[in-house]
């Protein structure tokens, strides 16, 4: 009796939500969503995960925006939303079914590192996704038989020296890279083909949009005011999505166009990860238990890491795009190997990516290799040193 007064005080929730708009809703996984290992002959060592927040509300807009006074309530500006948690929680079943052989049943200190950047919409994610992945119901860790939910902790480091996730401490030198990807003959052709769009952009927006990067502002502020239920101005029907999609993606490459825009960005991640894998392969890693590592960043996180790679090419990263990067060990001749997955919908597969010069399954030695240029050579603030190169303006969203 009483649990279908829940099950009716449930549904009766989610039938107001929806009423209200306050959320969308998420399809249920289904087990072909779910991709199992693409191999049998090794053994799972240890999974970097990287994902980006869920579908928020707007950070920010631009001067002739019709809801430029909009408080968003419930959540206010750039938090997540309703539909964010139920998607988020549904991408944390997905991802306990996937390591339900390699991750203990329940939530163990030793064998989980979650951590996010200093934003309240990627801890809140972070929290949803470990919600689903660890619930304590009949496990040792049970304490209220109300309540299916472990509390685990969240890990943050400051803005400030946040190179690995958030990747946004001021860099004069990046910024003049910027400045000189968007110089360079094919980006300025680019640009030339759509001065049209940037043009009438401007005069719709009341917003300056010289480059691709402003026309990604707009378009997530669009998508986002669009999710959130609102009425888009009459003059969007004709440019978003479809006529601003390009523009609006090859921020996101130019983000991380050269090499060394790749060490300064992704870099430090890859880094950061490659050594953890070193050190599982040498039995150093501490603590010895650790399987997991999860952390939750932004849209600009994912998609510099993955061009870090050479496997991004040209796309938006979706809210919870997600990377999986899996430590394998031939169970025949010992050899470890890694595989990487995207899964940029959680309503879709997860694709397994080839990093260029190597295998879908590429030894750890050869990925290495490969991306060595890549890795940081020198301390952040030197690799940040300006060579006085550009007019001194920042083209960036983030």
């Amino acid at each position: 009796m009483f649990a279908n007064q829940i099950t009716g005080l449930l549904i009766c929730l989610e039938c107001c939500l929806l009423a209200s708009g306050a959320f969308v809703p998420v399809k249920e996984a289904r087990d072909e969503d779910n991709t199992e290992f693409s191999n049998t002959g090794s053994t799972l060592e240890l999974v970097h995960l990287l994902f980006r927040h869920g579908p928020r509300t707007p950070v920010n807009t631009f001067p002739k925006d019709p809801h430029l006074n909009n408080t968003y309530e419930p959540y206010g500006w750039g938090q997540l939303t309703n539909g964010a948690k139920v998607e988020l929680y549904k991408i944390g079943k997905q991802l306990r079914k996937r390591y339900k052989d390699f991750l203990p049943s329940y939530y163990q200190p030793n064998m989980l590192h979650a951590q996010a950047t200093q934003s309240s919409r990627t801890i809140m994610s972070l929290q949803m996704v470990l919600a689903a992945m660890f619930p304590p119901e009949n496990t040792p860790l049970e304490w209220n038989m109300m309540l299916n939910w472990q509390p685990i902790p969240i890990f943050t480091e400051p803005e400030a020296t946040d190179t690995r996730l958030r990747q946004n401490i001021p860099c004069p030198r990046y910024d003049e890279a910027v400045w000189e990807v968007m110089h360079l003959p094919e980006v300025v052709a680019l640009h030339e083909e759509n001065s049209q769009l940037l043009k009438n952009l401007t005069d719709l927006t009341g917003f300056n949009v010289s480059y691709s990067h402003d026309v990604t502002n707009i378009f997530i502020s669009l998508q986002t005011q669009q999710a959130y239920g609102l009425e888009l101005p009459e003059w969007s029907k004709e440019y978003y999505p479809d006529r601003m999609r390009l523009m609006a993606e090859k921020s996101y490459s130019y983000d991380a166009y050269t090499t060394e825009m790749r060490k300064m960005k992704g870099g430090f991640f890859l880094q950061d990860m490659y050594k953890q894998m070193q050190s599982k392969i040498s039995g150093n890693l501490e603590p010895a238990g650790r399987k997991m590592y999860a952390y939750c960043a932004h849209d600009w996180s994912v998609s510099n890491v993955l061009n870090a790679l050479d496997v991004w090419g040209t796309q938006m990263p979706r809210f919870s795009a997600l990377i999986a990067f899996e430590l394998h060990k031939r169970n025949d001749t010992g050899e470890y190997f890694v595989e990487i997955y995207f899964q940029n919908d959680p309503n879709k597969r997860p694709k397994l990516l080839k990093v260029p010069g190597c295998d879908k399954q590429c030894p750890i030695e050869k990925l290495l290799e490969l991306t060595k240029n890549v890795l940081p050579d020198a301390p952040y603030e030197q690799l940040c040193v300006a060579k006085g190169t550009s007019d001194g303006s920042r083209i960036s969203y983030h």
